[in-house]
Order: structure tokens, then C-alpha cells, then sequence
């Protein structure tokens, strides 16, 4: 259920872990004709110089939803189905609205934070039923390698994360109009990769005019940055990999696959909290960061 009397229009979620090219993405989808929110709203940061293109308004709205349920972005919660309308969830909805909409007035709007994979289940409350997801994946073995490149978070740990991360968006986004979109796609053939999105997107009942040629010469090849992951890695994630690389290219409906989260992913993720915390108190660089102003984590 959706709050009443509030219609933010037909708009695009970009989901996607932390590092995927949801940024990229996003910017792409802005150019073809979507609103991003005003221009001193946006997230600029040193550690994507290409532009993050987030509302640090509803990063920060994010960050509360998450807060709320004891957790942070590093540190996920393990959400029961149907927590989105707990008392706990109940009670941040007015803020999510009211920052929502100071932020986008009308749509075509597009959106991203990759937060939100953790909490779009209680912004659908918010988004109303015209709101589409873009999925982005990229290869698990490049997300891990730039999580540590850029926050020392070991790689094991951020498979730990990525997994965690990529369920939760496939589950929250069911039911909804979705688009399947990988970064290498992207990378290698930009022009047809966004005439496809558009095109899908349209289908989807999200018309964009823009010229997929133009959003296209605006890539930065030069920002991708993979390399080959350990054989480790590899099997951590292989399985969840071929699930997401099997799912629809676009669904009017989307019905994902079950699967469950790898046995070995939570007691990783809650084991290594407490190092984590006391080096991050120690001045850990993305720390750091995060208590500048409008800081936080992007893609």
C-alpha cells in the first residue's frame, strides 16, 4: 500500500551493490530525459570522479531505515518478510515521503542509491505504482576488487556483502516492472546497450526522448578497472551469478527465482563486525569520509 494523496510519477529505480556501475547507469538514464533532483542535492565525492549522481537527501533517509533496525550499509539487517510494515517501519514513512518528494516533484525522475536494495520494499509504501527498477549486475569478482581497492574491506568480506545485497534486491524488486542491465554490456557496446534500456524502459510505460548516441559519448572507459578475482572468489559467488545472469532481460511482472542466501554469508558478515567497527574508530579512510558532510558510500 502506497501513502495516500502522494503521486510521484513514473521514475526508474536503479538497484544495484555498491561498485556495480549503478552510477553509470544512472547517469545514462538522466541524459536520455530522466530527473535526477536539484543539482545541489547531488552526492559528490573523490572517490567516483565520474559523479555519484545520489540525493544526499534520500541516502540519508537510507541510512535512518537502516539505523532504525540497528544496522548500517557495511553492516546489513537480515529483514523478516513483511518488515516494511512494522511499527518501526510504520514510523519512518512521513519522513520518506516528504524527502521523496522535495526531491523529485514530478517524473520522469530516476533514482539511485544502492541502499536501497536493502530497503525497497518499505519505499514501495512511498514510490507508488508507476515506479520501474533497472537491475545492474557486473561481474562479482570486479565489485569485490573495487570495494577493497577503495575501502580496505577484505574481499571475502565483500563477497559476503555483494551476496547479501544482490538477494535482497531481487526480492524486493518482485511484482514490479523490471529491466536486466549488465555494466560490461554497457562498457563494450554503450550505444546499443542504451537504446535497448530505452526501448525497454518504454515498454515499461517509462518514455524517455533522449538520444541513446549522445548518453552514450559520455562513458568513461578509463574508470572500469577490472581484473581477474581470485579462484576463491570464484566459487563463493559463481552460483549466485549464473541465478542473476539467467534472469529476463525485462518484466512487465517480475517473478524472481527463490534462492537461498550461501549458509556461510551471515555468520561471516556478523562475525567480523566487531574488528571492523574498532578499526573504522581507528580511522579507517571510509569512515572518514562518511562523517564528512553529505558523506556516504556510493557506486
Amino acid at each position: 500500500m502506497t501513502v495516500p494523496g502522494h503521486d510521484p510519477g513514473a521514475g526508474v529505480v536503479v538497484l544495484g551493490m555498491h561498485r556495480s556501475g549503478t552510477s553509470a547507469v544512472t547517469r545514462v538514464i538522466s541524459l536520455l530525459g530522466a530527473d535526477l533532483g536539484p543539482e545541489e542535492d547531488l552526492l559528490r565525492q573523490v572517490d567516483n570522479p565520474a559523479g555519484h549522481w545520489e540525493s544526499k537527501a534520500l541516502v540519508a533517509c537510507n541510512d535512518r531505515i537502516l539505523a532504525s533496525f540497528g544496522r548500517s550499509w557495511d553492516f546489513p539487517p537480515w529483514l523478516a518478510p513483511g518488515w516494511e510494515h512494522a511499527p518501526r517501519a510504520d514510523a519512518l514513512v512521513p519522513d520518506m515521503t516528504d524527502s521523496f518528494h522535495q526531491v523529485f516533484a514530478r517524473g520522469p525522475w530516476v533514482w539511485k542509491d544502492p541502499r536501497t536494495c536493502l530497503t525497497l520494499p518499505l519505499w514501495r509504501r512511498v514510490l507508488g505504482g508507476r515506479a520501474r527498477v533497472v537491475l545492474v549486475g557486473r561481474d562479482p569478482g570486479a565489485v569485490v576488487a573495487s570495494i577493497h581497492r577503495r575501502d580496505g574491506i577484505p574481499r571475502v568480506y565483500a563477497a559476503g556483502l555483494w551476496q547479501h545485497y544482490v538477494r535482497a534486491a531481487v526480492r524486493g524488486a518482485a511484482g514490479m516492472g523490471v529491466v536486466c542491465l549488465r555494466f560490461e554490456d554497457l562498457v563494450r557496446e554503450p550505444e546499443r546497450t542504451i537504446a535497448t534500456l530505452a526501448h525497454d524502459l518504454a515498454a515499461l510505460g517509462v518514455e524517455l526522448p533522449g538520444d541513446p548516441g549522445a548518453a552514450a559519448h559520455t562513458l568513461r572507459a578509463d574508470l572500469v578497472h577490472d581484473a581477474a578475482p581470485p579462484t576463491v572468489l570464484r566459487r563463493l559467488t559463481a552460483r549466485t551469478a549464473a541465478t542473476l545472469d539467467a534472469l529476463p532481460r525485462v518484466s512487465a511482472v517480475f517473478d524472481p527465482p527463490a534462492w537461498r542466501e550461501p549458509a556461510w554469508v551471515r555468520p561471516l558478515l556478523v562475525a567480523y563486525r566487531g574488528p571492523w567497527v574498532v578499526r573504522a574508530r581507528t580511522g579507517h579512510p571510509l569512515r572518514r569520509m562518511q562523517a564528512a558532510p553529505g558523506g556516504g558510500a556510493g557506486t
